[in-house]
C-alpha cells in the first residue's frame, strides 16, 4: 500500500457536514439505517478490510442484517448457501473449519477466474458476515443476462418482477454515466458507443437493489457490498430504493500524491455519499496504460487469429 503516511490516509468524513468524523457517529447514523452501501474500488485490499470492521460493528450493535454482494451472480446462491447453513450449525464465531470453508467456497465460485481480485482479500468480509449470523445473497444478475441485454436491448420477463425496470436515467445521470464510461474506457471507445454498457449498469443496479429491497422486508439492515460506482446516491443502486428509505452509502477512497485537500476529490461531494473513508492506494500506475496494452493485445490476437 502507497502513500499510508498522506495526510487524508484513514480519515472518516461527513458529506452532510463536510467535516471529519470518528467512526462512532458513523456507527450512530448505520444503527437507524435501513440500507447500508459498502462501496469500494475493488483492487484495494484496505477496502475490504475496512467492509469486514463495518460489518463487525453492525453485528456488535446487535442489529439484525442482511449482506449482499455485487460480485455474487445467483447460480451462486447454493453455494453460499451451504457454506452458511454449515456455519450457523456449528456456531460460525467458534468453528476453527470456517476459514477452510470459506477457502473452499471461493474456489467453488470461481472467484479468481471470474476476474475479481484475489479471493483472499473478500474471504474476510464473508467471515464476518456468517459470524455474526447475516444471510449472504447474490447482487449481481447471471453474465449471460447481462450479456443478452447489451446485444438486444431487452430484459427477459423472469427477471422483471420487482425489478422498478421503468426508472430510468434523467438527462443529468445519463451524462454523468457516460462520463464515467467513457472515462473508464480511457477515452477509446465514443460517446455514441456507449449505450448497452449503461442498461447493463441499470440492470445490475436495479438487480442489486431488488436484492437489497427484499433482504430489507423483515426490518433487517440490508448491506451491499459493491464498486464505488454503484454505491453513489445520484445514480446507482439507491435510484432504485425507496425515496423515503433510512440510506447510509460510504465511498471508500484512494488518496493521491499533492492532493491534500478532500474537496479536490471529486468524490467528496454529499449527492454523491454521506460518508467518505479516505484510505492509501494500491498503486500509482496509470490504468489506462494497462488498458491500452490490453487492448492492443486483444486486437493482435484478433487479427493473427484472422490471418490463420
Amino acid at each position: 500500500m502507497l502513500l499510508s503516511e498522506h495526510p487524508l490516509s484513514e480519515s472518516l468524513w461527513r458529506m452532510k457536514t463536510g467535516k471529519r468524523a470518528t467512526p462512532e457517529v458513523l456507527n450512530d447514523a448505520i444503527a437507524i439505517a435501513d440500507y447500508l452501501l459498502l462501496g469500494e474500488k475493488h483492487d484495494n485490499p484496505r477496502h475490504h478490510a475496512l467492509q469486514a470492521h463495518i460489518i463487525d460493528e453492525v453485528g456488535a450493535l446487535g442489529r439484525e442484517a442482511k449482506v449482499v454482494f455485487e460480485m455474487l451472480e445467483p447460480s451462486h446462491q447454493p453455494l453460499v448457501d451451504a457454506v452458511t447453513r454449515f456455519a450457523y450449525r456449528n456456531r460460525a464465531a467458534d468453528n476453527a473449519n470456517l476459514p477452510e470453508r470459506l477457502a473452499a467456497l471461493g474456489e467453488d465460485l470461481h472467484w479468481n477466474d471470474r476476474g475479481w481480485p484475489d479471493w483472499s482479500s473478500y474471504q474476510p468480509i464473508f467471515a464476518s458476515a456468517i459470524t455474526h449470523a447475516m444471510p449472504i445473497f447474490a447482487g449481481n444478475p447471471e453474465r449471460s443476462d447481462l450479456r443478452a441485454l447489451g446485444k438486444t436491448g431487452k430484459v427477459p420477463e423472469r427477471l422483471r418482477e420487482d425489478l422498478k425496470w421503468d426508472t430510468i436515467y434523467d438527462k443529468a445521470q445519463s451524462q454523468s454515466l457516460t462520463d464515467e464510461l467513457v472515462a473508464a474506457h480511457c477515452g477509446m471507445i465514443s460517446r455514441d458507443a456507449v449505450g448497452p454498457m449503461m442498461e447493463m449498469q441499470r440492470l445490475k443496479d436495479a438487480h442489486m437493489a431488488r436484492a437489497m429491497r427484499r433482504s430489507h422486508q423483515d426490518g433487517s439492515l440490508a448491506i451491499l457490498v459493491a464498486g464505488n460506482g454503484h454505491t453513489r446516491k445520484d445514480r446507482g443502486v439507491p435510484m432504485f430504493l425507496e425515496a423515503d428509505a433510512r440510506v447510509v452509502s460510504i465511498g471508500f477512497v484512494e488518496v493521491a500524491r499533492g492532493e491534500d485537500k478532500p474537496s479536490s476529490y471529486a468524490a467528496f461531494d454529499a449527492a454523491l455519499y454521506d460518508w467518505i473513508w479516505f484510505t492509501p492506494r494500491v498503486d500509482e500506475k496509470d490504468p489506462c496504460d494497462k488498458f491500452k496494452a490490453q487492448l492492443e493485445a486483444m486486437q493482435t490476437g484478433k487479427k493473427q487469429k484472422a490471418d490463420r
